[in-house]
């Protein structure tokens, strides 16, 4: 059989009755939230000024971040686990994180004199950055791809891409409770490597993982 007739076959297979393989996905971000969590909580403190942070348009914007990359990401990838999913329209989903981002920072270079943006962007915690994401990153990258394995994702790479800038965005969500670095300067220069480092890491495993 050719891989066409077999995807073919696949998705009538699963047509009737429609098989809720997207629930498998989200019910696996929401344990790969709570697993993260609590790895978080035992391991590092919310930062100090974090009652007062939640009325800072700067954190909730590193929020508003995160979020969108995690729940842009995990969209994205249920469409993937199916074999019919051939339309690229529903993909530029992934461009909602970046573009929220660019607006940040437009914002950000308006309000910050010149002299400091440099400073703003390397920030204080850099290094604790690039490592911590993609740690907390790793227990909801695996299970958010044991998930999509459930499905018949047809670009296995790519899927588990996808499946790494989600779980970047469950990590980092948690991690800016501890990070004082606000500034969209900072986010768009280490929470980006973070989420580019964890999403290589998904293409690699999930080109083998997810292949079929």
């Amino acid at each position: 059989m050719k891989t066409d007739e077999l995807i073919n076959a696949l998705v009538a297979d699963t047509a009737v009755p429609p098989s809720p393989v997207h629930r498998i996905v989200w019910i696996a971000a929401a344990l790969a939230a709570l697993v993260t969590g609590a790895v978080f909580f035992a391991w590092l403190p919310v930062r100090g000024d974090m009652a007062s942070a939640l009325t800072d348009p700067r954190f909730l914007f590193k929020w508003a971040f995160t979020l969108s990359l995690f729940v842009s990401a995990l969209a994205v990838a249920t469409l993937l686990m199916r074999p019919e999913q051939t339309q690229k329209g529903p993909l530029l989903l992934l461009a909602a994180a970046p573009a929220i981002l660019i607006i940040g920072i437009i914002l950000e270079l308006i309000a910050l004199p010149a002299e400091q943006w440099l400073s703003t962007m390397v920030g204080l915690n850099s290094h604790g950055c690039i490592v911590t994401i993609p740690f907390l990153a790793l227990a909801p990258l695996m299970v958010l791809l044991m998930a999509i394995k459930k499905g018949a994702p047809t670009r296995p790479a790519f899927a588990g891409a996808v499946a790494g800038l989600a779980a970047t965005g469950i990590a980092a969500s948690y991690y800016a409770m501890y990070c004082r670095d606000d500034s969209p300067l900072f986010l768009a220069t280490w929470y980006i490597l973070s989420a580019l480092l964890v999403a290589a890491v998904g293409a690699l495993i999930g080109s083998r993982l997810l292949r079929w």
